[in-house]
């Protein structure tokens, strides 16, 4: 599966080259180094190595429209520097684990930001606030500039909600030191975090070799990008509720107002993009202006074939109903370790985030050209 997870990286690199917070949500950043998690990763020794080498990249690794854009840079050449990290350092994710060490990696990446502006503390909120501003600027810019800052825009969000994993699984503390619970319930979200992760990388996989596959618009970046956005954010809302029901004061029952969908409906909206073929693509695309017999139906038939893998299609939906199984039985897991009293409002949101999960798949049916 690392390649497929790789795939996804690499893929949103070529998009961009090729064309909020809830209530209580500002963290201050102290000087200590932010923790590995040796209690619930598993493999604490390899992320912090992961962290130390996206580190030491250098900042002039990558080529981005704003590499040279020394105009741009002058707008805020703090914000310039911490984006850059970010974007450098991203290029690095293969694995979950990656994904969490480059999380801790840009948490650094912070440090050093509110260092340079002469801070001794600083909230992560606006350090992104920083880069939201600077990256701005190329919304008001020709294509290339807004492919750029959707690409951005897209990562500075995924970066929002892995630190929202992290900041939900470091406060989990039962302040009870002979006790494992706490413990348990941390390596339990860390696993969830993983296979949101690979759902992510696999729904990813869905949208570019499929419905995308054969599109080739200006602006397909910002569509690609946008998504992968959204699901971003939709994620981060998400994680700010689940992080009241354990540890807000003023917690209150949540009930969700989503459409429960059932394992059995999921796995038939899963069967739909099994059983595509390429005859179902060009029927779709161009059914209705071509005859069978033309020329032009046979040119489209070749286009269809050049630009579709059906064998990575499956593969892509293979990884993404394996992750969906693992991520629905680890939910229970984690419902049944919380206190009666909040199992029902933890059931709730995991029902509204397998209704989402479900409808972004449903978005990806029409194929764009």
């Amino acid at each position: 599966m690392k390649y497929f997870v790789h795939t996804i990286a690499v893929i949103l690199l070529f998009v961009a080259c090729c064309t909020g917070a809830a209530k209580g949500n500002v963290v201050e950043l102290s000087s200590t180094v932010d923790s590995v998690g040796s209690d619930y990763t598993a493999n604490a020794t390899v992320i912090e190595q992961k962290k130390q080498e996206m580190l030491s990249i250098a900042d002039s690794v990558g080529n981005y429209l704003f590499s040279d854009d020394a105009e741009f840079q002058s707008q805020d050449p703090h914000a310039y520097w911490l984006m850059n990290r970010m974007m450098q350092m991203m290029k690095q994710i293969v694995t979950a684990d990656d994904c969490w060490a480059w999380m801790l990696a840009m948490n650094e990446s912070i440090e050093e930001y509110n260092t340079r502006l002469g801070r001794k503390i600083g909230s992560v909120d606006a350090a992104c606030n920083a880069i939201d501003e600077l990256i701005n600027v190329y919304n008001a810019g020709n294509q290339p500039e807004l492919n750029t800052a959707s690409y951005v825009e897209s990562i500075l969000m995924h970066y929002k909600a892995v630190y929202a994993y992290y900041r939900l699984i470091e406060s989990i503390n039962d302040h009870d030191d002979n006790s494992d619970w706490d413990k348990q319930l941390r390596a339990l979200y860390y696993c969830e975090f993983k296979e949101w992760f690979d759902i992510n990388n696999a729904v990813n996989g869905i949208m570019y070799f499929y419905t995308y596959a054969s599109a080739g618009y200006s602006a397909l970046s910002i569509d690609l990008n946008g998504t992968f956005e959204i699901w971003s954010r939709d994620r981060l809302t998400e994680l700010e509720i689940e992080r009241d029901i354990y540890w807000s004061f003023d917690w209150k029952p949540f009930e969700s107002d989503a459409n429960s969908i059932s394992p059995k409906k999921f796995g038939k909206l899963l069967d739909y993009f099994k059983t595509r073929r390429k005859s179902d693509v060009v029927e779709e695309l161009f059914g209705d202006l071509y005859d069978k017999k033309d020329r032009d139906y046979e040119y489209a038939e070749w286009r269809v074939g050049s630009k579709y893998d059906f064998d990575k299609i499956a593969e892509m939906l293979c990884y993404y109903e394996t992750a969906l199984t693992n991520w629905r039985e680890v939910r229970e897991q984690i419902a049944m370790m919380l206190p009666k009293e909040k199992q029902k409002s933890y059931r709730e949101i995991t029902k509204q985030m397998h209704t989402r999960l479900y409808n972004d798949l449903v978005g990806l049916k029409e194929v764009r050209f």
